[in-house]
């Protein structure tokens, strides 16, 4: 994926594969489907762009399941398989009972020790492997495959995700290592294999969050990342890099020696790409919570804002899905959290494979061109886009995008040295296919005419080469065969030659000489009386980056020269100074620091990041200090500052005249945990003019300080913002046991038990002010549920009170009614009867539901069963389970004795089977054996509908709208959208209420069964000759509608179609067997809501 040439000697560090010490069982023989025509069939249906064509390089069985690939200078392909999806890896959507011990794993050995407690099977079955296929006899098409590496079946590793191979050395990362890889005997197979670092992935995570994005850098440092399964690395040199809370871009030397954190802050950055003068980006994948994805422009130090806990934050009073990073847009490019680096843009949904045009084989249309992968998790809408950009200041902006090939389920692009791009396909869906295949995607008339002399370089090797033809190689149009012939002259110590180039001043030849002598420069071999003069350069590229590399190399004798960058005419210049300046030791570049923060007043957020890393290495009290200034320019900076730094002198910004000042001081403390700086936030919360950002984390303050009254006041106020006050009350409920989990970031940030009494002893007295002084309806109902959790026993007049008021909100009298059941008070018999005879079905319901906790029971809930309305004799139902005596069992029995006859409305059923599981009464049990027969296996295919019965018909509408957007497990939203939210990779559900019931059934527990037109991939032969593909627009009696790949709309008539092969949705099968019947009939009826233009 990324060519080099290596610097310095690699050290073999020869460490045991197994990170347990203890051997590791032979990996079992993995599934790969046999060969078949269907990769070359597939490429009718492609989408290309204007004057390229695709051919197809390998497919099953030479490859499988490819996650990554890189082609190395013989054009040999080594591709990383998956093996160990749900084989070994896992994912922690299908474990939530592990959830708080997952946010609360700090390291590998944390999860390896998870998974010893719950004895988890399987973790040592399978590898991932990288397989290497040759072409051998030179057509284009590989024909021969081999398994370069496997053995990664150790219970933490997987999955591997990314490879890098140059000049013999092949790098892996697969969590929790950094492999090096080498074949000394060149059988195909690795022999050597070398951990250069390890203690990447640190949790179960998402899959796909692994390690991967191998990059080499034009500074001559490998870069990866990790995704948010995080990691806790000590690197060689024993530094500790804990960052086990978001995903992190890091550097290293090629030996892994001087591993440190490049950016942070992402949530699943998959692939690295650099431009051609050294800026890098990156893809970040949304997190199926309405976030869009974000194209990403990575820089040193940098942060984007992203951290594990929000993935899991549920919706509450104050908040929605993923909390914060939703609420207060820190996923969009505008709007930003000062102390993130912003997204570039929104593009894509899924974004994987990424790489940059390197300036030969496509054609000059591709000049500054970005390719990166969209994974949708199927064909129809995914492919590859393509991204140039334009500088915006320090910072970029997207000057175009468009497509290269579409309706290919890509995960990774690369280039080769033959001026050829090739793809990576996935094929279709989720899961592991047993398939895959790499496709070549070339312009006929370009490739030919400028890149033999690219592959002929690399085939030959740099090493013979003098150095005047280096020299001269820096200008040439790859961008590949510059940096060979770079790292080549540094490999030499050709400090002259590279000075001479660079002294030039000007280009993309300086450009590689400045980052050749910056190499020279950071492995000890000073090269200031080259680098400083660039300084002073007129060309903006080389002022910057003679500043970075001065600034890695950490020259004191530059000092001076980057203290007068700071007030260059261009802004990119003056990070790049900030930074340097920032890595070096003293603070005389303070003043001059200020005085370009003023300028730049906040308008340019890398110029501000850059600023605030030089001014985190200065000591914390002339941050502090900084609270004093005119400017709030210069104020944000030094509260930023102390953010980096962790510091309690935050709290003084906390006063502040600028709001916005205010918020990111209230950031500071609480979303990186400044305790000391807690109890000055928390006071905060008297005022009920604060905004919503900063309110959320003064409440939070005084939560985990420990201040119940400050909080019941909160809730009792009427200035107070009605959410601000929920809230409040919303905390005092889960006094007693708070979740281990911050309210506001949601990550593992645990302090234990409390009394409850406390909280009730706050909030007691206020009570009747707020149920009864006209407090807003989610208030009062936040305060009814903190009556319930609290167990205040002397609300109960209040609460007999609110169920009798028929004026009263049903909803309020409802929760009113279930608190002085929770009570147990001695008013809930009279409530029930007062609440069975009411004209509002829900309290109605509700009583149907307390029954069994007063006298006569057992009447009220055979009238609500022969009388009441769906709702009431559901809860009867319900009820009836809970009750312990022979009557409910003699009725029980009953009922279940009629549903297996077929007397009782499907819309019961799920009630009666739920209540018959609870009961070993053998009448009951008989009976409910007699219904189950009734019912066919679900496990068994094909389809049958009388196997879900109970689900059709009779759930919650609204229940299921929250299953659909905020279920982990089920994920509706992450590909469909309703109402303009959600994915892009089904179809949009906004009218499919019109379908009936049993289709919306059948299209979740069995989803091949017919697959919605726009997203079926369909391959016809013809009986005249030939075949065509494309996307199903219309299947008629007589015909069907393809889109082809051009766009068009091809029409074929039945009679004339010999074979049709169909191709699977991306939708995971099975979903039937993974959740609760209750979850699918709710989802069934939300569905079943929606109708096109309804409020739903």
């Amino acid at each position: 994926m990324r060519y080099f040439v290596i610097c310095c000697s690699l050290l073999l560090l020869g460490l045991d594969m197994n990170s347990a010490g203890a051997e590791l069982p032979t990996p079992k023989p993995v599934n790969i489907r046999p060969a078949s025509d269907e990769g070359l069939r597939a490429m009718r249906g492609f989408q290309v762009a204007k004057d390229l064509q695709v051919n197809l390089v390998a497919a099953e069985p030479l490859l499988a399941n490819p996650v990554a690939f890189d082609i190395d200078e013989k054009g040999r392909f080594y591709v990383v398989e998956s093996h160990r999806l749900h084989k070994g890896v896992m994912d922690i959507r299908g474990h939530m009972n592990w959830l708080d011990e997952e946010l609360a794993s700090q390291s590998t050995e944390d999860m390896r020790a998870m998974f010893q407690r719950y004895k988890v099977p399987g973790l040592k079955d399978y590898s991932d492997r990288v397989r290497l296929l040759f072409d051998e006899d030179g057509d284009g098409k590989a024909d021969r495959a081999t398994v370069f590496a496997d053995g990664f079946n150790d219970a933490v590793d997987g999955l591997a995700a990314g490879v890098m191979a140059r000049n013999g050395k092949v790098w892996l990362t697969n969590i929790p290592h950094l492999w090096l890889l080498e074949d000394r005997d060149n059988d195909g197979r690795a022999e050597i294999k070398q951990k250069l670092a390890s203690g990447f992935g640190v949790r179960v995570g998402f899959l796909g969050h692994d390690l991967h994005g191998l990059r080499m850098g034009p500074d001559g440092r490998v870069y990866f990342s990790v995704g948010d399964r995080a990691a806790s690395v000590t690197t060689r040199e024993g530094r500790k890099l804990h960052t086990p809370e978001y995903g992190t871009i890091y550097r290293c030397e090629p030996d892994g020696s001087n591993l440190e954190i490049f950016h942070s802050g992402l949530r699943n950055p998959q692939e690295l790409a650099f431009d051609a003068h050294g800026n890098l980006f990156t893809g970040d994948n949304n997190s199926d919570g309405g976030d869009p994805a974000r194209w990403v422009h990575a820089v040193e130090g940098g942060d984007s804002g992203w951290r594990i806990g929000w993935q899991f934050i549920e919706r509450s009073p104050w908040t929605n899905r993923r909390g914060p990073w939703l609420d207060e847009r820190m996923c969009f490019p505008d709007g930003q959290a000062a102390h993130r680096i912003p997204p570039i843009a929104n593009i894509g949904n899924g974004p994987s494979g990424l790489t940059y045009y390197p300036g030969t084989g496509l054609g000059d249309a591709y000049n500054n061109t970005f390719l990166m992968c969209d994974f949708r998790g199927g064909p129809a809408n995914s492919g590859v886009h393509t991204i140039r950009m334009q500088p915006n200041g320090a910072h970029f902006k997207v000057e175009s995008t468009g497509r290269l090939i579409w309706r290919v389920l890509v995960t990774d692009v690369e280039f080769g040295y033959d001026g050829h791009v090739y793809i990576s396909d996935w094929v279709n869906g989720w899961g592991m296919p047993g398939k895959g295949r790499i496709y070549r995607i070339s312009n006929p008339t370009v490739a030919q005419t400028n890149a033999p002399s690219v592959q002929e370089l690399f085939q030959k090797g740099f090493d013979k080469i003098n150095n005047n033809g280096l020299v001269n190689l820096l200008a040439h149009g790859d961008m590949r065969v510059r940096q060979a012939a770079q790292f080549e002259l540094v490999k030499r110590g050709a400090a002259a030659d590279l000075g001479a180039a660079a002294k030039k001043g000007r280009g993309l030849p300086a450009l590689h000489a400045t980052w050749g002598l910056g190499q020279l420069a950071r492995a000890g071999r000073n090269q200031d009386a080259h680098l400083i003069p660039l300084l002073n350069y007129v060309d903006v590229e080389i002022r910057a980056n003679a500043a970075k590399m001065l600034g890695d190399a950490k020259s004191v004798s530059a000092r001076s020269g980057l203290i007068e960058q700071l007030s260059d005419a261009n802004p990119r210049v003056r990070a790049q100074a900030a930074i340097a300046l920032g890595k070096l030791p003293g603070d005389d570049h303070l003043n001059p620091l200020l005085v370009m923060i003023r300028a730049n007043a906040d308008k340019d957020p890398i110029e501000r990041h850059a600023a605030v890393m030089a001014l985190a290495n200065l000591d914390p009290r002339h941050c502090a200090d900084l609270s004093r200034d005119k400017s709030p320019a210069v104020r944000l900076a030094g509260l930023l500052a102390l953010r980096r730094q962790g510091h309690p002198s935050v709290a003084r910004f906390l006063n502040d005249s600028q709001p916005d000042i205010v918020l990111e001081a209230a950031r500071a403390i609480a979303d990186e945990h400044i305790e000391a700086a807690m109890p000055t936030l928390a006071k905060l919360a008297t005022n009920a003019k604060l905004t919503k950002p900063v309110m959320r984390r003064a409440l939070n303050a005084n939560f985990r300080t420990s201040n119940a009254n400050a909080l019941a006041a909160v809730a009792a106020n009427a200035t107070q913002a009605a959410l601000a006050r929920a809230e409040a009350l919303n905390m005092l409920a889960g006094w007693a046991n708070p979740s281990g989990r911050d309210r506001v970031t949601g990550l593992w940030r645990p302090f234990g038990k409390r009394d409850g009494e406390a909280a009730a002893r706050a909030l007691a007295p206020r009570l009747g002010n707020i149920l009864n002084g006209g407090a807003p309806v989610d208030v009062r109902l936040q305060a009814l549920a903190a009556v319930s959790k609290l167990r205040i026993q002397s609300s109960g007049g209040l609460l007999l009170g609110l169920v009798k008021d028929a004026k009263e909100d049903g909803r309020v009298r409802v929760e009113a009614l279930n608190a002085l059941g929770a009570l147990n008070d001695v008013r809930l018999g009279e409530a029930v009867v007062l609440a069975s005879k009411d004209g509002n079905g829900r309290l109605r319901q509700a009583a149907t539901r307390l029954a069994g906790k007063v006298k006569d029971a057992m009447p009220r809930l055979k009238a609500a069963l022969e009388k009441g309305s769906l709702g009431e004799q559901q809860a009867a139902l319900t009820a009836l389970g809970d009750l312990e005596n022979n009557a409910a069992d003699t009725l029980l029995a009953v009922w279940l004795k009629n549903a297996a006859e077929g007397k009782v409305a499907g819309e019961l059923h799920l009630e009666l089977l739920e209540a018959g599981a609870k009961r070993k009464n053998a009448a009951v049990v008989a009976n409910l054996k007699a219904l189950r027969s009734k019912q066919p296996d679900p496990t068994k295919e094909p389809f049958n509908p009388a196997a879900f019965a109970e689900a059709l018909e009779g759930g919650d509408a609204t229940r299921g709208r929250t299953l659909f957007y905020e279920s982990l497990t089920l994920q509706c939203a992450r590909c469909h959208r309703v109402g303009g939210q959600g994915g892009e990779v089904g179809p949009a559900l906004d009218a499919v209420g019109h379908q009936p019931r049993l289709h919306l059934l059948e299209s979740m527990v069995n989803p091949n069964a017919k697959v919605t037109q726009g997203f079926e991939t369909t391959m016809l032969d013809l009986k005249e000759g030939g075949n065509v593909a494309g996307i199903v627009k219309d299947d008629a009696s007589d015909s069907i509608s393809l889109i082809g790949a051009d766009g068009m709309i091809l029409k074929v008539a039945k009679t004339n179609i010999a074979s049709r092969k169909r191709g699977v949705s991306s939708m995971p099968p099975g979903l039937h067997l993974t959740i609760p019947r209750r979850d699918l009939r709710d989802l069934v009826e939300f569905l079943s809501s929606l109708k096109a233009n309804s409020k739903n």
